[in-house]
C-alpha cells in the first residue's frame, strides 16, 4: 500500500472513530442527564405526596381516631392528587393498586418508609415508576408516581439519527480533505522516489528539487538536501570506479604492449639465429639485442613486483641523517650522470629524518634518473633539502623538456609516458614515478610536481623530522 493511502486510512479512521465516539458520549450524556433529572423530579414529587399524605392522616388522627374517618380522609386526598396530576399519574392504595405489578416487582422488596424506582418498557413506551411504602392506619400503603418518559428516549434516538447524518457528512468531507492532504504531503517523497529511480537507471546527474515546488518544511528540505548530497557522493564514487576501471584497462593494455615489444624482438632475433647461418659478428649483434631486451623484461618485472609489494607492505621508519641520504644517493647516480653527460648539484640542510633508507634512496635515484632522461647534455640537475613546517622537503629539479599541464595528473600512473618513443629509447617503461609515488605514500607524503614545458620540472616530497631525543641511524 502506498504511503499516501496509509496516511489517508489512518487519519480517516482516527477522525471517524474520535468523532463517532465523541458524539456518542455527548448524546448519551445529554440523555443520561435528562433521564436522571426526570427520575429525580418524579422521586421528589412522590416524596412530597407521601409526606403530605402522612401529615394529613396524622392531623386527622388528632380530630378523630375513627378508622373509617381516617380512611375517608386518605382516599379523598388520593382522589384529589390523582385528579390534579396531569403528566404524572399518582395512585395510592394497597399493593394491588401498583401499575405493572407482578411477583418479580421491586415493590415486593420495599420496606416501610422506603422508596424505589424502575424504568419500565411497555408497548414501545417507557415509564418511570416511583413507589413509596408506608404504614398507614391499619396496614401497608403504597404511593405510586408513574410518568411517561418515552419522549426522552425518542429525543435520544432523534439526536442519534441527526448525529449519524452529521458523521456521514464529516466522513465525506474528511475523506476529500485527507486525499488532497495525503497527496500534497507525500508529493515530495514521490518526486524523491522518481529521482532515485532515474539515478538507479544510470542518470547520476539527476537531483531532487529544493525550492518553491517542494513543501516548505524543515524535514522535507533536509531530506532533499541530504538526498542530493548522497547522490553527489554516489556520482563521485561512480566516476572514481569508472576512472579506476579505465586505469586498470589502460594498465593491462600498456603492460601487454610493454611486454610484447621486447618479446617480439627476442623472438625475432632468436628465430634469425635459428633459421640462418650467421657470421660471428651478426650472431653477437643478435645476442646483444636479445640480452638488452631480456634485461628490459627483467627490469619491467622487478619494477612491477616492487610496485605490487609497496601497495601492500608496511615499512619500519628509522632515524637517518640527511647527509647520509644525499651522499649515498649521489654515489649511486654517478654512472647515470656519466651516461647522460649531465651534472648534479646538491644543496641541503642538515637534519635527522625518519625514513626507510633503501626506499628513500630508490625514490631519489628514480627522480634523478627521470631528470637525466629529460635533460640535454651539459645541463645541471639539482638536489635540494630543507626544513619546512616541522617536515623535511627534498626537491629534485631539472631544466629539461618539462611536462605539459594536462599530463601532470597522469604522470604517476603505471606505464604512463609523456613521450613514449623517447622513454622507450632510453629504456624506460613508465613505472619510475609510480614507484616513487608509492614510496612517498608509505612515508606519509606525496609527490608534488611543478613543470613548465621547455623550462624544466621540479619534483618534491616531505618527510618526518626526528625529535631531539630519538637516536640517529648509523
Amino acid at each position: 500500500m502506498k504511503f499516501a493511502w496509509k496516511i489517508f486510512f489512518i487519519s480517516f479512521l482516527i477522525i471517524i472513530i474520535s468523532f463517532g465516539v465523541g458524539g456518542f458520549l455527548l448524546v448519551n450524556s445529554v440523555f443520561t442527564t435528562s433521564l436522571n433529572n426526570k427520575i429525580q423530579s418524579v422521586r421528589d414529587s412522590n416524596s412530597y405526596i407521601t409526606a403530605s399524605l402522612y401529615a394529613i392522616v396524622k392531623n386527622a388522627e388528632t380530630i378523630s381516631n375513627n378508622n373509617n374517618y381516617l380512611k375517608y380522609t386518605a382516599e379523598n386526598f388520593a382522589d384529589q392528587v390523582a385528579k390534579s396530576s396531569s403528566a404524572t399519574k399518582v395512585r395510592i392504595g394497597n399493593i394491588n393498586s401498583v401499575s405493572f405489578y407482578d411477583e418479580n416487582s421491586f415493590v415486593n422488596k420495599l420496606h416501610y418508609n422506603s422508596r424505589g424506582h424502575k424504568i419500565i418498557n411497555r408497548d414501545s413506551k417507557n415509564y418511570i415508576q416511583v413507589v413509596s411504602k408506608i404504614y398507614l392506619i391499619d396496614g401497608s400503603c403504597y404511593i405510586e408516581s408513574l410518568e411517561n418518559i418515552t419522549e426522552i428516549y425518542q429525543s435520544r434516538d432523534a439526536y442519534c439519527r441527526i448525529y449519524q447524518i452529521i458523521l456521514i457528512g464529516v466522513a465525506l468531507f474528511a475523506s476529500i480533505v485527507l486525499v488532497i492532504f495525503s497527496h500534497f504531503i507525500t508529493r515530495p517523497l514521490v518526486r524523491l522516489s522518481t529521482v532515485s529511480k532515474e539515478i538507479a537507471e544510470g542518470n547520476f546527474s539527476k537531483r531532487a528539487e529544493v525550492g518553491k515546488r517542494i513543501i516548505k518544511t524543515k524535514e522535507i528540505q533536509e531530506l532533499s538536501y541530504n538526498f542530493n548530497t548522497m547522490a553527489e557522493h554516489v556520482e563521485e564514487y561512480i566516476e572514481k570506479l569508472k576512472d579506476a576501471a579505465q586505469r586498470r584497462d589502460n594498465f593491462v593494455a600498456d603492460f601487454t604492449h610493454e611486454l610484447k615489444t621486447p618479446l617480439t624482438s627476442v623472438i625475432g632475433y632468436a628465430d634469425m639465429m635459428r633459421s640462418y647461418e650467421l657470421d660471428a659478428k651478426q650472431r653477437r649483434e643478435c645476442a646483444d639485442y636479445i640480452y638488452k631486451e631480456g634485461k628490459r623484461l627483467e627490469a619491467l618485472s622487478l619494477n612491477l613486483l616492487n610496485l605490487i609489494i609497496l601497495k601492500k607492505d608496511k615499512i619500519n621508519l628509522v632515524p637517518v641523517k640527511t647527509d647520509t641520504i644525499v651522499i649515498e644517493t649521489g654515489n649511486s647516480v654517478i654512472f647515470l650522470l656519466k651516461k647522460y653527460k649531465v651534472k648534479l648539484e646538491t644543496d641541503f640542510e642538515h637534519a635527522s629524518i625518519k625514513v626507510e633508507p633503501s626506499l628513500i634512496k630508490t625514490l631519489l635515484y628514480n627522480l634523478i634518473d627521470n631528470a637525466c632522461k629529460a635533460s640535454e647534455k651539459g645541463q645541471v640537475i639539482t638536489l635540494k633539502g630543507y626544513c619546512e613546517n616541522e617536515r623535511y622537503r627534498f626537491v629534485v629539479s631539472d631544466t629539461g623538456t618539462g611536462i605539459p599541464a594536462d599530463e601532470l595528473e597522469k604522470i604517476t600512473e603505471p606505464f604512463y609516458m609523456v613521450d613514449k618513443s623517447r622513454a622507450r629509447s632510453m629504456g624506460g617503461a613508465g613505472l619510475g614515478l609510480a614507484l616513487c609515488n608509492e614510496i612517498a605514500k608509505l612515508h606519509g607524503s606525496a609527490l608534488t610536481i611543478d613543470s613548465v614545458p621547455g623550462k624544466g620540472t621540479s619534483v618534491s616530497f616531505t618527510l618526518e623530522i626526528c625529535r631531539a631525543q630519538e637516536a640517529e641511524y648509523e
